[in-house]
């Protein structure tokens, strides 16, 4: 499963929009704004809530899941920078290349974690095992392009 904010905050916006057509009240409306503002500052990687997490020491499960999905975050945006710095030192059919293996290791990815954790489907540490999971191995793809860098 990858793990797309943007598709979520769309929704917000769809069902914002569609309740207004349906002539709603305007605080649901206001609501839905607000989180998906939130959802844009928590994207920003500036949020006050993230700021004010202290990850070496999480206080309750609140706080132990989203050190573990800002952890998995961290990863994503390591990987897409090796990713960017690698296709910029490549040719044409190497770049074709790259990007065709790329979104099959993510293909991949999300298939391994999903199977990896679906036992867990429906409880209450499931996301954070599968953000554990997609963490680690997205550690592991930055090492394979960066020995690529390397060369």
């Amino acid at each position: 499963m990858k793990i797309d904010l943007n598709k979520g905050r769309s929704r917000f916006w769809s069902l914002a929009l569609a309740k207004r057509s349906e002539g709603k009240p305007s605080k649901r409306i206001a609501l839905l704004a607000i989180v998906g503002t939130t959802s844009v500052l928590a994207q920003s990687g500036r949020s006050v809530i993230a700021q004010q997490l202290n990850c070496d020491r999480p206080q309750g499960d609140v706080e132990v899941r989203a050190c573990i999905r800002l952890r998995y975050e961290l990863a994503d945006k390591q990987l897409n920078d090796v990713y960017k710095q690698l296709i910029a030192k490549l040719n044409g059919e190497e770049k074709a290349l790259l990007a065709e293996a790329q979104l099959g290791w993510i293909k991949q990815r999300d298939n391994t974690c999903e199977f990896e954790v679906y036992q867990n489907r429906g409880g209450t540490g499931y996301q954070g095992f599968l953000n554990e999971c997609l963490e680690r191995s997205t550690k592991q793809r930055t090492a394979e392009l960066e020995k690529y860098l390397q060369r």
